[in-house]
């Protein structure tokens, strides 16, 4: 059987994980990946499986960055169930339809701009509609109870202690007559958290994959906390500024609700005007009370001596956007919980505009701030931020209280792997990759079990609770040369089998090189000319040449246009490619900088190197962008097959028995293809002029096909 590690490694978002044995394949979580921006790309990509052979999703809970590309399974494809607990379930309808409308709403905003200037629009990732017909999919499950999901796969929730309905899931996967237990942890809570339950204890696994997000920090205590927030409200409240909590709608808005109104009937805190300003967080507290039986004992006991936390006289959850933007012309005395929880979208925004410059003013962290977010930079120190485009200088008072987290610290994480009287191998993710690391250490020095940290893809062979790595077995010889600056990515069918990202993208700001970084093809253009041409001859406008020196050359003249205009419209739209047409002097953040060798040996940016090509615009593609353009090929979604084999027919390399692409300019260096077969795709993308086709040799002869 074997494991693959499609988010959340090395990362705190997008988890996912594909799990495979026998005839079957079955995903844990399908989540949205947040942050930076290389990982945010990886939303608009094709899943790097078929959604349509998935035969199950086990989803451990609601967050976003845990459920949020169901629908996008499900539009393209998927047929199966997806297990969750009933509140899950619950929370899934407002969450995933909540998600799809952001969507909608974002890309509708970016087209008004391409409209305008005459190119491409985008779809969004999936639509409102997408997510209320991905609930038919749900099969709600309670804690404890063990169901056969299929002959060779059982599965059991346990209560993960982090938000309302979350869990770790058990699966006993049989193959070959051997049964291996497997041990999600989710995302674990911590002890003693308002609302909800304690982490269920586990005893035994053969793989224990378990989270790290707060794997080297320590967290108050919850009295810790409470006088923490005491603190920070009355100081607030008698400086007559507002209080501005970023918070995600979904678990810990209601924790601080909680928190707040034991604070008030403690009487160390006054009677406060609390604004819950996010539909989606009051569409989540209905949730919340339709599931009072699954609160702890201290929350069910308030409900009942009609000390709701979540209700009050003072307590008021806004819903119009005219609501909301009335809050901004009050200078203080508010406490205002909005979406979203790292301040990167939503409400928050709007209100930190209009409040951080304000002495007076506190805002109040409670949860984990990802690096690129717009929380992160506030907490390490900012003392400007940009918001809705303009720069806006912090004033107000900046406040952490970590606390609050629904993730278990360290010695919570500790505490709970403690529990186990049996563990074979463990898989270390959900961290950012210091955390993730130095975590695997302690747990190796604690546990004194052999323990990994995955790396994005890397998917691993298991036989009991050995653990082997699928990209050490085929690739352990690779190796680049050492000026090499690019990308390399192999893919059969849709998975990849390795990729590796080496060198800076721009060495003015030391910005590296990453998957989804785009690089100029150079001479590679001439590919999608001749693609161009074929798909115009399928149209029947015109001949496709047997041969041609020059592809562009003859796409202009038979097109009567620009190459570039034809390429966009008849490659790149329909393949759905992010792939574009830039100037050399005129590139955007997410593309490379070539670098070239003048005759003096001194290396320069190609801007400075151009040649014959003047002011053309050159093609710039990504790995993924080759990968998906490869398997539209093989699969003749593009162009009929026969035709496409007679284009790549003079691309055949005989010595290594695959299609080679190759592509030179001044700072550029490309080599791409594979085979049809399966079909295998081998990416090799360089910004310098060094070692593309060594690379290229090793990756098409050491497992790639």
């Amino acid at each position: 059987m074997r494991i693959q590690f499609l988010g959340a490694a090395e990362c705190t978002s997008g988890s996912c994980y594909l799990l495979s044995f026998g005839d079957k394949q079955i995903l844990v979580d399908c989540g949205l990946f947040q942050g930076p921006e290389e990982l945010k790309q990886r939303n608009y990509g094709d899943f790097p499986f078929v959604p349509a052979e998935i035969d199950a999703v086990i989803l451990t809970h609601a967050h976003i960055d845990h459920s949020g590309l169901l629908p996008k399974l499900t539009r393209l494809g998927f047929k199966g169930p997806i297990y969750a607990t009933a509140v899950t379930a619950d929370l899934c309808s407002i969450m995933l339809a909540d998600s799809g409308h952001i969507q909608e709403t974002e890309v509708e905003r970016k087209n008004r701009k391409l409209r305008r200037r005459g190119k491409p629009l985008l779809t969004p990732i999936y639509t409102v509609e997408d997510a209320a017909q991905t609930m038919d999919h749900f099969r709600r499950m309670v804690y404890d109870e063990e169901i056969e999901v299929f002959p060779s796969l059982r599965v059991r929730f346990r209560d993960a202690g982090h938000i309302l309905g979350a869990a770790i899931v058990e699966l006993w996967i049989t193959e070959e007559g051997e049964t291996t237990k497997f041990v999600f942890s989710g995302d674990l809570g911590n002890q003693q958290q308002p609302v909800v339950q304690d982490p269920t204890a586990i005893t035994e696994a053969d793989v224990l994959i378990v989270e790290s997000t707060y794997g080297i920090r320590l967290h108050e205590d919850r009295e810790g906390r409470l006088e923490h927030l005491a603190e920070v409200v009355n100081r607030t409240m008698d400086k007559g500024g507002n209080l501005l909590i970023p918070a995600f709608a979904l678990g810990r808005t209601q924790d601080i609700l909680h928190s707040l109104r034991v604070l008030q009937d403690r009487g160390d805190i006054p009677e406060l005007n609390i604004y819950i300003d996010s539909p989606l967080a009051s569409k989540a507290t209905e949730v919340f009370l339709k599931h009072v039986g699954d609160f702890d004992y201290q929350t069910r006991t308030m409900m009942q001596e009609n000390r709701s936390p979540f209700h009050g006289p003072n307590v008021h959850f806004t819903e119009t956007v005219e609501e909301s933007m009335r809050l901004n012309s009050v200078s203080g005395g508010l406490v205002i919980i909005s979406a979203s929880g790292m301040a990167d979208a939503g409400r928050i925004k709007h209100h930190l505009k209009h409040n951080l410059w304000r002495r007076e003013a506190t805002v109040l962290l409670v949860g984990y701030q990802a690096e690129g977010t717009l929380g992160r930079r506030l907490q390490d120190g900012a003392e400007e931020v940009r918001i809705h485009g303009e720069p806006v200088r912090v004033a107000a008072e900046i406040e952490t209280i970590s606390g609050f987290s629904a993730h278990a610290d360290q010695e919570g994480l500790l505490s709970w792997l403690r529990r186990f009287s049996r563990i074979g191998q463990v898989f270390v993710t959900h961290g950012e990759k210091e955390s993730s690391h130095r975590f695997a250490e302690l747990i190796a020095q604690e546990l004194k079990v052999p323990v990994v940290v995955p790396k994005l893809d890397e998917s691993f062979e298991l036989k009991g609770a050995q653990a082997l790595s699928t990209w050490d077995t085929s690739y352990r010889e690779f190796s680049v040369e050492e000026d090499f600056a690019g990308v390399c990515q192999v893919t059969r069918r849709a998975e990849i089998q390795y990729r590796g990202a080496f060198g800076l993208a721009q060495r003015r700001f030391k910005i590296r090189n990453n998957y989804y970084t785009a690089f100029n093809l150079g001479s590679a253009r001439q590919f999608f000319a001749k693609l161009a041409l074929a798909r115009l001859a399928e149209q029947g406008k015109a001949n496709l040449p047997q041969a041609a020196e020059d592809w562009e050359g003859e796409l202009e003249r038979i097109s009567g246009e620009a190459p570039w205009i034809v390429v966009a419209r008849e490659v790149l739209a329909p393949a759905q490619l992010s792939s574009a047409y830039y100037y050399l002097d005129q590139l955007p953040a997410g593309a490379a900088s070539g670098y070239t060798t003048t005759r003096t040996g001194q290396e320069v940016e190609n801007i400075y190197a151009i040649l014959r090509e003047g002011l053309m615009p050159q093609l710039f593609a990504s790995a993924p962008d080759l990968t998906r353009l490869w398997q539209l090929l093989a699969q003749g979604e593009l162009l009929p097959l026969p035709v496409v084999e007679e284009i790549l027919a003079p691309y055949w390399d005989q010595r290594l028995q695959v299609y080679k692409i190759e592509g030179k300019a001044p700072g550029a260096q490309v080599a791409f293809g594979g085979t049809l077969e399966e079909p295998t795709a081998v990416v090799v993308l360089s910004n310098g002029e060094q070692g593309v086709l060594h690379a290229f040799e090793q990756l098409a002869a050491g497992g790639g096909r």
